[in-house]
């Protein structure tokens, strides 16, 4: 939903926030140091004074780097810095970002419009009475950038001493800003080219290499780099580039921009042009399989939107997804319907792109799901098998319960975490990424969000070892979540390899268990190394 959102009321990341009246209501995207440093021309330290009327007067103390100096004022930042940022004190000091390049006027704003400075967004950072560094998040939507530590909603907190010393000083902050401008400089000239065609090799070389390094994850971290990549590529107006683009990483903007026209305006015969190229796509066994994932992400993208009622659906539900009421996929349901269940029906096909077709069939339909039915009970794929669980359940306990599902009230799988996705572990350690959904009845007989235990078994011996887990990130929805974890003892078991699935138990007895995958751990001159074994 925030991703739909986003493209319904966002600016242009490079362009001038919106106003302040507004900034309370949406989305606001905390971006990374690299694209902080790629979105300014100047980031300085300074000290705020603000008067009676809240208006900020910001003086320079010292240059990061940019055109100011020590002791220059700035005094038309206040629609930027007051109506987006909590604190914002007197006598405050901060880390500020600035764009000094040309930007769009406001027409109910013309201060910040005459601004020869522009914020962007997250662009402030704190400096805290000890030299520690505070970076800016929005923690509510509706809601301002509130500073980490700090408290605004319902009742005012600040951090306490030792929680403002966890953080990093404004040495080692200062130190990485200017790695990153070392690092964004060489890219500038790329990035803010009019792209051509013989661009593209250079630009999905950054892509990769972009998205594989930085996970912009968590508090709707965003990445201007890779969305003006994303904007570079698409501007081609090549669908076999623009959909590359999105496999390598994946961008809020890309389903809207690769079924209309550049220049906003409708045109039927391109939107149908590019629908039937993804389901092509889809549907060509010999295409690779990151671009025909790619097609059935932006088809499924799509699908969440409903023209004909002006709303936008949050569902991830299959059974929301149709009938492709919009003017993008209408006009080719008939055949975007055949290629998933066609591919669905496919045992020869790969289950992740199996279970993304699953989510584009209609659930309201009695044979549809007498077909998921027989081809859950015949399906190796664990991914698969979870992803029908998770699809039952969404629509109610009793279809879940039709399938005699291992899981009990718990559907879960662990699985790798993907190599691009927001899941990192630490050096020499394996991510992995468990997914769970429950039976809307259990939550009072089991409660919501266990733990559960990972089980290892020798596939030759047959011995079990319960290794500790160290959970790394996740969120939680009404009766689902993910979390991704790391085996923090796993290389202190034979050699071998092993099964791993994740066990929910309540006073000594499992009551579910998950679908899982297969590990390896081997001898190698450096150690013992962990790695995920692949499907047969």
């Amino acid at each position: 939903m925030r991703h739909i959102v986003r493209w319904l009321i966002l600016l242009p990341v490079l362009a001038v926030l919106l106003l302040p009246f507004v900034a309370e209501a949406m989305d606001q995207p905390h971006y990374d140091l690299d694209s902080l440093a790629y979105m300014s021309t100047d980031i300085v330290i300074a000290t705020l004074s603000v008067d009676t009327k809240q208006r900020i007067t910001v003086t320079v103390t010292d240059t990061v780097y940019g055109s100011l100096h020590a002791g220059d004022k700035l005094d038309m930042l206040s629609e930027f810095l007051a109506g987006f940022f909590r604190p914002m004190e007197d006598g405050q000091r901060i880390v500020l970002f600035l764009d000094g390049r040309p930007h769009q006027p406001y027409l109910l704003y013309p201060e910040a419009s005459k601004s020869p400075f522009a914020v962007p967004p997250s662009g402030v950072y704190l400096i805290d009475a000890y030299e520690h560094v505070h970076e800016y998040y929005q923690r509510d939507n509706p809601g301002p950038y509130v500073a980490q530590g700090y408290g605004f909603f319902l009742k005012a907190s600040v951090p306490t001493k030792e929680e403002d010393l966890a953080l990093p000083s404004l040495q080692e902050v200062r130190a990485r800003i200017l790695a990153s401008w070392k690092w964004v400089q060489p890219i500038r000239t790329l990035l803010d080219k009019v792209a051509t065609r013989d661009d593209v090799p250079a630009l999905i070389k950054l892509t990769d290499e972009r998205s594989k390094a930085h996970k912009a994850c968590g508090h709707e971290m965003g990445d201007a780099i890779l969305e003006r990549l994303g904007v570079q590529l698409r501007s081609l107006n090549d669908p076999d580039i623009a959909l590359r683009s999105y496999s390598l990483a994946p961008d809020w903007r890309a389903p809207i921009d690769f079924v209309q026209p550049a220049n906003g305006n409708r045109d039927t015969d391109f939107t149908a042009t590019r629908a039937k190229y993804l389901v092509r796509t889809l549907s060509d066994t010999k295409t690779e399989m990151p671009l025909r994932a790619a097609a059935a992400e932006i088809l499924l993208d799509l699908s969440r939107f409903r023209s004909l009622r002006q709303t936008v659906q949050t569902d991830a539900s299959p059974s929301s997804n149709l009938p492709f009421d919009n003017a993008w996929l209408s006009p080719s349901s008939s055949e975007i319907l055949a290629a998933a269940r066609t591919v669905f029906d496919d045992p020869s096909q790969d289950g992740h792109l199996r279970s993304l077709c699953l989510r584009l069939l209609p659930f309201d339909q009695p044979d549809v799901v007498a077909d998921v039915k027989q081809t859950y009970g015949r399906a190796r794929s664990e991914e698969l098998r979870f992803t029908i669980e998770e699809a039952f359940l969404h629509i109610g306990d009793g279809l879940y319960e039709s399938l005699n599902p291992p899981g009990g009230p718990i559907a879960s799988m662990v699985g790798a975490a993907p190599e691009r996705g927001c899941v990192v572990a630490r050096a020499d350690h394996v991510a992995f990424l468990l997914k769970f959904r429950e039976r809307q009845d259990s939550v009072k007989q089991w409660g919501l969000s266990l733990n559960p235990q990972f089980v290892l078994t020798n596939l030759r011996t047959g011995q079990s070892f319960t290794p500790k887990i160290d959970f790394l990130s996740g969120s939680l929805r009404e009766f689902s979540g993910e979390r991704g974890l790391e085996l923090s003892q796993s290389l202190d078991l034979p050699v071998g390899d092993y099964s791993m699935a994740p066990e929910y138990s309540r006073d000594g007895k499992v009551f579910s268990t998950g679908h899982g995958l297969v590990v390896g751990i081997a001898d190698t001159p450096r150690g013992k190394k962990l790695s995920v074994k692949p499907v047969k």
